[in-house]
Parts: C-alpha cells; sequence; structure tokens
C-alpha cells in the first residue's frame, strides 16, 4: 500500500492522493502533481521525493514557507501522522504500512458519542462503512473525532506555558462545549481557537471569525443574524449571518468583550435555545455551531460594573482558556524569531544572532507576539545581510537590552559603548558626511543611520553635509 497525503484543509479538503511516483510536485499550478488552487501557495511549492530510505518533502523556493507540524522546513523526512502546511491547506502524511496510532483514553472515547462518529466518518470522505483500525482512513477518522494527539494548528512554541495550552486545547476539541480563551492582545487567541475547530469532528466544517469591536451594533448584529429583505434602509436584498454561514462548523467571536447590551441578550438566547432569528424575520432558524468567544478584558470585572450580563458570562465560561503573555514564555522566542525569519525570508535563509536573542529575551513585548512578528518583518526587510544582528531590531528592544540586569549584561553594555565611539569618531572625522563615515566604517550608509537612531546619537553627532 503506497504512501498517502488526506487534505484536512483548504480548497481540496477531504481528498486523498496516493504518492505513487518517484516524485510529487505539490502547487497551484495545473501542471503539478497535485494541482490546489491556493492563492496563498506558490505556483511550484514543495515536492514529496520517494526512496528506500522513505519519503522526504522538500520546499522548492515557495513564497509563504513550508511547515511540518508548525515549523518551517526546507527539507525534511517525513514520519507517519506529521502535518503538512503549505498555504491555507493543510496535508496529513500517511506512511504505507505503519502501525495503528494509539488512543486516548476511555474517557474521552466515551465522550464522543454516536452522532459525532457519524459525522466524523461521513466527512472523512463520506465512506460508507467503518474503516478497519489501525488502517490510513482510521487514522484520518482519528483525526477528525480527536482522539490522537493535537495534530492541527499554527502556533509556534514548546515552553510548559504552552505545552499546557496545547493540552487543553487537546483535551476541549473533541467535545462541543463552548470555550472562552483570554489573554492579551497580541497572544494568539485567534491561533488557538482554529486548533481548537482543527482538531474537532468540526473540522471539515467553516470556522467563520467575527471582531465585534469592528462593527457598530446594527451592523453586528445584521452580520451575526442576518437580515431579512427591507429590514431596513439599504436591506435590498436577503442576507445570511455569520451563524448561518458557519452552520455545522464553529464561530469565532473576537474581542466579545465590546458587545453591546442588546446584542448580549440576543447572543445568549440562541446560544440557549439553539435558534435565532434575522434582523426584520418572524421566521426561527435552528442552528447548529460551536462557539469560541476571546477577549482580553476581565469580564468578571464587566460584570461586577454591570457593563456585561452575567448569565452570559456563566454561558460562555464552560470552558476557560488563558492564552500566556510573551515575557511569560520567553524560552520560545528563539523559535518563535526563527519561524517570523523563515516566514518573512521568502525563501532566503536568515539567521538570528546570539546577541539579537539576547536582546529579544530581555524585552518586555508589551504587544507580546504580534510585536516580535512585526520586529522580525523589519528586520529582515532593512537587514543588511542575511543574519539578524541585535542592532536590525527596534530601539525599544535595545533599550531594554541594555536596562535589564542579567548575566553579561556589563559586557553588552560595553560593546553598545564602543559602537557608539567608533561611529561618532567616524563622523566627526569625515565633517558629518554619512556616507563617507559608513566608508571608513566599512558599512552601508542605511545601516549606518540606523545605528544612529538605534543607539540614539542622532542628536550627539554632527549634522550631516551629505
Amino acid at each position: 500500500m503506497a504512501a498517502k497525503l488526506v487534505i484536512l484543509a483548504g480548497p481540496r479538503c477531504g481528498e486523498t492522493v496516493s504518492l505513487d511516483s518517484a516524485q510529487t510536485s505539490i502547487g497551484r499550478d495545473a501542471r503539478n502533481h497535485l494541482n490546489i488552487p491556493d492563492h496563498l501557495m506558490s505556483r511550484r511549492h514543495c515536492v514529496v521525493e520517494l526512496s528506500d530510505g522513505g519519503c522526504t518533502l522538500r520546499d522548492v523556493g515557495s513564497a509563504n514557507g513550508t511547515y511540518v507540524n508548525g515549523m518551517p522546513v526546507r527539507e525534511r523526512t517525513l514520519a507517519h501522522g506529521d502535518r503538512i502546511r503549505v498555504g491555507d491547506s493543510v496535508l496529513l502524511f500517511l506512511h504505507a504500512g505503519a502501525d495503528a496510532v494509539p488512543h486516548a483514553d476511555a474517557e474521552e472515547r466515551e465522550a464522543i458519542d454516536d452522532r459525532t462518529r457519524r459525522i466524523a466518518r461521513s466527512e472523512a470522505k463520506h465512506r460508507a462503512s467503518e474503516p478497519v483500525p489501525g488502517s490510513p482512513d482510521a487514522i484520518v477518522a482519528e483525526v477528525l473525532a480527536g482522539r490522537m494527539t493535537l495534530q492541527a494548528h499554527d502556533m509556534v512554541g514548546d515552553s510548559a506555558p504552552m505545552r499546557g495550552v496545547y493540552e487543553c486545547i487537546r483535551k476541549v476539541a473533541p467535545r462541543d462545549s463552548t470555550v472562552l480563551i483570554t489573554g492579551e492582545t497580541g497572544t494568539g487567541k485567534e491561533l488557538a481557537a482554529r486548533a481548537v475547530h482543527q482538531n474537532s469532528p468540526r473540522a471539515m466544517r467553516p470556522f467563520v471569525a467575527v471582531n465585534c469591536a469592528a462593527l457598530t451594533e446594527p451592523l453586528l448584529e445584521s452580520e451575526l443574524f442576518g437580515h431579512e429583505k427591507g429590514a431596513f434602509t439599504g436591506a435590498y436584498a436577503l442576507k445570511k449571518g455569520k451563524f448561518e454561514v458557519a452552520e455545522g462548523g464553529t464561530i469565532f467571536l473576537d474581542e466579545i468583550g465590546e458587545l453591546a447590551p442588546a446584542l448580549q441578550a440576543k447572543l445568549l438566547r440562541a446560544l440557549q435555545h439553539h435558534e435565532f432569528e434575522r434582523v426584520g424575520g418572524t421566521r426561527t432558524i435552528k442552528m447548529n455551531v460551536r462557539l469560541i468567544a476571546a477577549t482580553n478584558q476581565d469580564l468578571q470585572a464587566a460584570v461586577a460594573a454591570g457593563r456585561f450580563r452575567q448569565d452570559l458570562w456563566y454561558r460562555l465560561n464552560v470552558v476557560g482558556l488563558t492564552m500566556p503573555s510573551l515575557r511569560e514564555r520567553r524560552a520560545d522566542i528563539p523559535m518563535l524569531a526563527a519561524h517570523f525569519a523563515a516566514k518573512y525570508g521568502r525563501g532566503r535563509a536568515v539567521e538570528i544572532s546570539p546577541d539579537a536573542v539576547d536582546a529579544m529575551r530581555a524585552y518586555d513585548w508589551p504587544g507580546n507576539v504580534r510585536e516580535l512578528e512585526n520586529a522580525i518583518e523589519r528586520a529582515v526587510v532593512l537587514g543588511c545581510s542575511d543574519k539578524i544582528v541585535a542592532d536590525d531590531l527596534p530601539a525599544a528592544v535595545l533599550q531594554s537590552s541594555t536596562a535589564l540586569p542579567r548575566d553579561g549584561a556589563a559586557y553588552h553594555r560595553a560593546v553598545l559603548d564602543v559602537k557608539r565611539r567608533l561611529i561618532l569618531d567616524a563622523i566627526d572625522r569625515s565633517g558629518g558626511n554619512y556616507t563617507a563615515a559608513a566608508r571608513l566604517l566599512g558599512i552601508n550608509p542605511t545601516y549606518l543611520h540606523r545605528l544612529v537612531n538605534n543607539l540614539q546619537l542622532r542628536d550627539i553627532a554632527t549634522t550631516p553635509h551629505g
């Protein structure tokens, strides 16, 4: 039996491809062996090569990178059960003749009722009969039923706080319980919500995200529940709301704390009775969706202040998941930085120097992972080489690295002092001409300007004349 790729998400979701050829190319161009019309995928994105030693996945210079189990790769020998992400598509690799995957405990197996099993089997390529235990088809059913180890997610990190997040998602994903995700801005709450969906029996159904803070109350009500033709000025046609669009799948309500009181009442009724009415409508519409909500606010404090309904708070907080801030998971910073460097390097190998890693670890990252991503993107775009050094990072990060006492702080301060003296001396010797000063230092003039800004030398250095 040949090795297989099972498409778990993306435009060709649900299909299975046998790896019969010595080389199987994957991309959005129709000339590939596996053609996926995914706009985030390169024309020829990656290839899977068969040999006596197994199957090797190789990225062929794609724009957005190739990921195996959440980590960017250039070349990787695939193992049974590996999850490959290319663009918006997720592929499950099943090795020929692999043994059955281990099952979860009895409590989790009992939690998946007969109806969920039927959905999982029908959505796993709509098979007419139950797959043989241990076969590739059975493994797909295991993934869809959520009984395997957490497989499908785009989060990066292996610190203790993140392992706790993964374990919580693994346990809650197979069930239909409402999940409330809390955490600071930029911690990856939507990624966690998508992971819950991708590892649930609803994985092949829609995942619909709505930002409750982005729209006014009337627009948000129409966005969530839809409206009938003529319900209000400008309602020229019937519009389905997000709850209808997400039927059978998951709806993610971000910034739930911003929901207006009237909408809180309507949402509570919809969750309790699994039905709603469109704006301006009289017909009751039944719904079958799983709700995941997220907020960076303290909802208990909002309840005490009368800004949030207590009964809705109880209805949302069935299972609580808190995303750790980046300063609580500093051990993940090198891995995250490498991930973003590969993402924005676009096929170019970008290294990160030890001094840059030290500076990033010393910084508190108030914007969390989102701020780190922006810092790495900036460093890749503005950097003068294929290595990110400390001076490529934003000034706030560098200032923190010299202010925070830690092992080696004296060394780093001494290095920065030497840099400052060399730069000021070169600018002085060149009469304030930055181009000439850069030539004396043997660096690019653009890089010299960035060093002057990062080291806060603009007011000290001689005014440039050229």
